[in-house]
This record gives C-alpha cells, sequence and structure tokens, in this order.
C-alpha cells in the first residue's frame, strides 16, 4: 500500500515546475504539500500551494492555481481539481481508483506486508522503553512508556525498517543502597525469601519514612552503593539475587501486555563501559575536573555543565548513558536512536545527547526523546517513596473484571472459558487504548467510564465494530468475490474514500512518533463503518452486484482495522 498524498503530491510539484519554470526548487518544495481537508465536500485532498506562491510568483492564488491546474498531470486516479478561495487546490479522487484500490485491500493489506516508504532501510531503529527499575513493583505510570513504546517501535516496523528493541532496566543505582540497607536492617529473611517483590516495595518505603526521621540514613545509603561499585561480594550477591528476583515479576506483566524486548540490558552491563566513557572524556578533553574533584561537562549555551562522575568517585546515570549511545552506535550502527521517557527526563537527555555529540559517538546516528506526559487519578500524585502507587497488574485486574461483566451483560451464549479470555482480552485492550487513543505530548486522565464502554473512542467500541465486519464475512464465506466492485450508494462510496485514505495515518503517526493518530484514524474508519452498517444491507443487497461490492467493503474494512489494532498491540476479537 502506498501513501497517496505523497504520490500527488508529486503530481504537483511537476505541475508547479512545468507552469513556473523560474521557480527555484527550495521554493516549490516548501509551497506543494497535499492535506485532507476537515470537510469532506471540498474534495478528498487539498493543497494551498496557490496561496504559498503567491509573494514569491507576485500573482494572484486564482491565478497560480488556474495555472497549475491547467498541465496536472493527467492521472487515472484524479477525477477532477477545482479552485477554492482563498487559495486551494481541491481533489476529487475517481471511482475507477476507489473500484481499484478496494479490490487491492481485498486481497490482503497485512502487517507482514506494511508500507514501504522512502526511508533509509539499510540501517536499525532502536526503540528504548519501559526501563522499569528493579525492586520496584510495575505501577500504572509505568504503561505509558511501555505501551507508546511498543506501538512506535510496532510503526517503525510496519513502515519497513528493523526495529530493535530495548528495555534498558533501571537495575543500578543510589536506590539499591537504600533497598540493601533496608534489607539488612529491617527485613525478616523468611519472609523477604517468601514475597520478594512485596517486600522490596515495603522495605524501600520504609526507608524513605525512616530517612525523614533521620536523614543520616542517606549517606549510610550512598556508602552502601559505594560498596556495590567497588564489588563488595556480599553485597554484589544480594543485589544479584533482588534484580532476578524483580526481573521474573516484570516479565509476568510484559507477557499480560503482549509486550516483547529484543534486549533487556540493566545500567549495570554499562559500569565497565562508563568507566571509558570517562577516560575517553578526560582525554578528549570534553569532561574537566570541578568541584571536589567531581567530574563534569561544560555545555555550550547550557546554564549549568552536566555531571559526569560525583565527588566520591561514583557514577551517574548519564554517564551510563552516554556509554549505551556508544556501545549501541558501535555495535548496531543504527540511524535512529529513540527513548520513550516521560517529560521530566528533558534535562537529562538534552545533556546526554548534547556530550554524545562532543564525544563523537553520534556523528551519523540521530537521538530522540520522545516525551510524554503523565497519567492523572482522583487523589493527587503516585510516588513510590509514600507507597501509594497504584499497581499495573492491580488495575489490569479491574480492567478485566469491569470488561468481564460489560461482555456478560452483552453475550448470554458465550462458554464460561471464551468469556472469561475475552474479558482478559477486552480488558487489557482497554487499557492500552486510553494511552494510544492521547496525544503524548499531554497528561492522560484516567475514566474508566471511559475507557470501557462500547460508545465512544474505546477498545471495546473498535474491537465491536471488527467483531460485527468479522460476523458479516463468516455468513458469507462461500460467496463469490470476484470482479471488481462497483460503487453507486453514497454510503459505500464514503466508506471506500475512508479505506482508500486511512494508510495516510501511518505516515502521519511514524513521522511525528504519535500513535494516537492511528486511533483517531481507526475510530473514525470504524464510526463510518457502522454508519455504512446501518444504511447498506449487505446480506441482504437489493442485487449481486451490491452484494459484491459490500463484501469487498467489509473484507477491506477487517483488513485495514486488523493492521491498525496489531500497531496498537490489540488483537482482533472476531466475536463479541
Amino acid at each position: 500500500m502506498k501513501i497517496l498524498s505523497g504520490e500527488l503530491k508529486t503530481l504537483f510539484e511537476a505541475a508547479v515546475h512545468a507552469a513556473f519554470p523560474e521557480l527555484g526548487m527550495d521554493d516549490l518544495m516548501k509551497a506543494v504539500t497535499v492535506e485532507e481537508p476537515r470537510d469532506s465536500s471540498h474534495g478528498d485532498y487539498a493543497s494551498g500551494l496557490a496561496m504559498r506562491l503567491t509573494k514569491v510568483l507576485g500573482k494572484s492564488p486564482a491565478a497560480i492555481a488556474e495555472a497549475v491546474m491547467a498541465v496536472f498531470p493527467k492521472d487515472y486516479r484524479v477525477e477532477k481539481l477545482e479552485f477554492a478561495a482563498p487559495g486551494f487546490i481541491n481533489v476529487t479522487l475517481s471511482s475507477a481508483f476507489l473500484q481499484e484500490t478496494v479490490k487491492t485491500l481485498e486481497s490482503g493489506f497485512s502487517i507482514e506486508r506494511g508500507i514501504k516508504t522512502g526511508a533509509d532501510h539499510t540501517r536499525p531503529v532502536i526503540v528504548e522503553y519501559s526501563s522499569t527499575n528493579a525492586a520496584k513493583h510495575m505501577g500504572v505510570h509505568h504503561i505509558i512508556t511501555t505501551i507508546l513504546g511498543d506501538a512506535i517501535a510496532n510503526l517503525f516496523e510496519f513502515m519497513g525498517h528493523e526495529v530493535i528493541r530495548i528495555n534498558h532496566l533501571g537495575d543500578w543505582g543510589t536506590h539499591f543502597g537504600k533497598i540493601i540497607y533496608a534489607i539488612e536492617q529491617w527485613g525478616d529473611k523468611a519472609e523477604v525469601e517468601a514475597h520478594p517483590n512485596d517486600e522490596f516495595t515495603r522495605l524501600y518505603v520504609k526507608f524513605h519514612e525512616e530517612a525523614e526521621k533521620n536523614p543520616a540514613l542517606e549517606d549510610e545509603a550512598r556508602k552502601l552503593f559505594k560498596a556495590l561499585e567497588t564489588g563488595d561480594p556480599e553485597r554484589l550477591a544480594l543485589w544479584k539475587w533482588v534484580v532476578h528476583e524483580s526481573l521474573m515479576d516484570l516479565e509476568k506483566i510484559f507477557k499480560r501486555l503482549g509486550v516483547e524486548f529484543d534486549y533487556i540490558t540493566g545500567e549495570s552491563f554499562y559500569l565497565k563501559m562508563a568507566d571509558e566513557v570517562l577516560a575517553d572524556g578526560i582525554a578528549k578533553g570534553v569532561f574537566v575536573e570541578g568541584e571536589g574533584g567531581a567530574l563534569i561537562a561544560p555545555i555550550e549555551g547550557a546554564e549549568l555543565p552536566a555531571l559526569v562522575r560525583k565527588a566520591d568517585g561514583t557514577t551517574l546515570y548519564l554517564t551510563r548513558d552516554l556509554a549505551t549511545v556508544r556501545y549501541r552506535t558501535e555495535t548496531w550502527h543504527p540511524q535512529l536512536i529513540l527513548y520513550v521517557v516521560d517529560h521530566a527526563q528533558s534535562l537529562h537527555f538534552q545533556q546526554n545527547f548534547a556530550v554524545a555529540k562532543l564525544l563523537g559517538y553520534s556523528e551519523d546516528t540521530g537521538l530522540e526523546h520522545i516525551s510524554f506526559g503523565r497519567m492523572n487519578f482522583a487523589g493527587g500524585a503516585m510516588s513510590s517513596r509514600k507507597g501509594n502507587v497504584i499497581r499495573l497488574n492491580d488495575m489490569l485486574n479491574e480492567a478485566a473484571k469491569r470488561a468481564g461483566e460489560l461482555a456478560a451483560s452483552k453475550s448470554v451464549d458465550f462458554p464460561r472459558e471464551e468469556l472469561y479470555a475475552m474479558a482478559e482480552t477486552l480488558g487489557v485492550a482497554s487499557v492500552k487504548y486510553a494511552v494510544l487513543s492521547q496525544d503524548r505530548n499531554k497528561d492522560i486522565l484516567f475514566d474508566w467510564d471511559k475507557i470501557i464502554s462500547l460508545e465512544g473512542n474505546s477498545a471495546p467500541y473498535l474491537l465491536y465494530s471488527y467483531a460485527r465486519a468479522a460476523t458479516i464475512l463468516h455468513k458469507a464465506e462461500k460467496m463469490d468475490l470476484g470482479g471488481l466492485p462497483q460503487f453507486t450508494d453514497p454510503a459505500e462510496i464514503a466508506l471506500a474514500q475512508k479505506l482508500v485514505k486511512f494508510p495516510e495515518a501511518f505516515e502521519r503517526a511514524v513521522t511525528d512518533r504519535k500513535p494516537h493518530v492511528i486511533s483517531t484514524a481507526l475510530y473514525e474508519l470504524c464510526q463510518e463503518f457502522n454508519r455504512f452498517y446501518g444504511n447498506a444491507p449487505v446480506l441482504k443487497a437489493e442485487t449481486p452486484e451490491k452484494l459484491r461490492t459490500r463484501l469487498g467493503l467489509v473484507q477491506s474494512f477487517l483488513f485495514e482495522v486488523k493492521v491498525a489494532l496489531a500497531i496498537l498491540g490489540i488483537p482482533a476479537l472476531e466475536r463479541m
């Protein structure tokens, strides 16, 4: 499947060049854009090039548009071009093209085929996401990076890129000094071994409660972390066990979410490399000594330098992150490394990227921070230090319970086992879609009544629309789908137009790194399908020709929805 707006853009560029050969290529490329108009009465696509070229050419938008339309290449996909004030050229697609495209979609628009663009596909894209901390239960606030990162990785893969998925596990740092101190001082050995992850969380909270009364505990934790970094065998053995138990717990959640990684690599993997980075930075003159023997990297234009080694000689998160850049660029030579981390870490990544560039680690690799807002709940912010984090597993259990109640209220003939499985799928899908249907740059307000509902922009609504279409095809599975569709009904044409333009969402989503673009397009497509379903009977169509056409539309709808759901990490349900 190709992106039609891009192909139309090429036609417009040819027409502008033919009409105004004196125009420079920079002006031409900047002026020509093709978009979907908000109002469908303005055509299927529109270009505002006539307005953008007015000052450059010294002509009115109408005169420019007329000249461009006069030399626009003949193309069977375009039925007509029309000028619309103040300076748009509207494009209406031909029925022949709609028919041909829907027929092509019927033959199997799939997640495996994907969309191949003109981008560089010879070098991989690395997506780092989830990056949860060991020794802590996975809280609901971790779901955004985990689900968003997975969808972005799926999207790049669908667009033809090799993708390397990495979970940069937080298995090192001063908080391990706190946990080890708490285990040694207050932990009951039998209880810690029986319920490790519950105890890690409880003891971490207890440490901060005690440290508020006795700030000297913070120094004790730092000493323990220093002992870890210098190789204390007893503390290292305890640390390894804590990390192992934490990872076992995390992998259960990842499996439930349907999220997989190529590598789960902790910060500790980069410890020796961090020392090499320090030596490299000193040798290159990038790092200089700061107060008390600390090591800093001055950054031009920044108010503060980047601290890369503490005065006590221990490394920092930034030091280890610089080592990850060096390791990844040397190992995989990626074209991009995308870090899916919330906006609170923006300064860290600004420093990381700036210092990596100074060190020469990212000369031809793009480093991007894919930031996002936070999940808001009634009752205020969450903090693992205070112990009031809502566990992600508890949220998923609640979602499955509510989805089961919804499914049971609508389905009376499902076996109990299938109903349970449906509740789990629907519940997890609802939570995931609640994240992926919203712009990542905004905070998410979690509302159970909206996310588990058969109405509105929700996973149950999308999955019910898919199941409705699947049921139609199941009943018509022995009917012939040969020949081209013939669109005669307004409902058929409207759905065909949505189907043809739907792949545009994938390109916009990958360009902006925003999966919610796909979610929005998917919701609008399902709305159009349900209007079609209500206005154009399929199995009871008036003629064999209409039956064939409408079955083809249903088949195409199923293919596109299944692909979009797969990118969002949501399995399609054949019946609900």
